[in-house]
């Protein structure tokens, strides 16, 4: 059956006449994404129509969206977030989207979804599905904020380069809820990650003691030695501050010097 579906949908929005008509038609494309994926869902395959038109469902979803009623909106962020697709809404919109993410969460369908855990967790202090509601504690303003830092973070490629472009990070300081909830997080998404690594950068550069405090209880919690070259690396581009230096010190007192001055391959294994 899903086979045959999946053939099915392949010919419709493979097809030139159809991709000329729909390119004009906004409520049209919304309608065959949610119609496209609702149908892929049920029945285990990727939806055929987003991924040759996911630069008009955005360009749509970008819109006031007027002629399309609020239950189509609703599904059209639903299934967006399915596939992993985090972004500010229009702020009309925002009550919609954080329904569609309450209900995401709610489905706790790790096999079926694209959401990230990590990024949940710091846009909505979120960990598990058990406080899905609370995503509706999160103003539109902190949304848009907290979400500028993570699209900063995953717009580098490597680790040097974010440390280079620390001053870009600075101004997030300013931003207590958020430095907050990464002091009160890290140890949950701390891993190898862009989104680590800009946490990292934060605290850093924030010269509070419980900052630093952050990060001298990680070296306590037997870090594996990837993570301990990840933090050493961070530790010797701040060692400016007597604050990091101390840290740095901390971390070749804990753990075997070599951990910290060669870089550790992944073991992917």
């Amino acid at each position: 059956m899903s086979n045959s579906l999946l053939e099915k949908q392949n010919e419709l929005y493979g097809n030139l006449n159809f991709a000329a008509a729909i390119k004009k038609d906004n409520v049209g494309i919304i309608k065959h994404f949610i119609a496209s994926e609702k149908e892929a869902y049920e029945n285990n395959f990727q939806g055929q129509f987003y991924p040759s038109y996911h630069y008009e469902i955005s360009r749509v979803m970008s819109t006031k969206m007027s002629k399309i009623d609020d239950e189509d909106i609703y599904l059209a962020f639903y299934y967006q977030l399915k596939l992993g697709n985090i972004y500010k809404p229009l702020e009309k919109h925002y009550p919609l989207f954080l329904k569609a993410l309450a209900h995401n969460i709610d489905d706790n369908d790790l096999d079926n979804t694209f959401l990230d855990a990590d990024i949940l967790y710091l846009l909505f202090g979120i960990k598990n599905n058990k406080n899905s509601d609370s995503v509706y504690d999160i103003l539109y303003n902190d949304y848009a904020n907290f979400l500028q830092f993570t699209k900063l973070c995953n717009s580098y490629t490597t680790f040097p380069n974010l440390r280079k472009k620390h001053a870009k990070f600075a101004p997030f300081l300013n931003n207590k809820a958020l430095v907050n909830r990464i002091k009160k997080g890290l140890h949950y998404y701390f891993k190898s990650s862009f989104l680590t690594a800009g946490s990292l950068v934060l605290l850093l550069l924030d010269t509070s003691d419980s900052a630093k405090e952050v990060l001298y209880n990680l070296h306590k919690t037997n870090l594996k030695n990837t993570d301990v070259w990840l933090l050493g690396s961070f530790y010797m581009d701040f060692k400016k501050t007597d604050a990091n230096k101390k840290l740095l010190k901390d971390l070749y007192a804990t753990y075997p010097k070599e951990w910290i001055d060669e870089y550790q391959k992944t073991d992917w294994n």
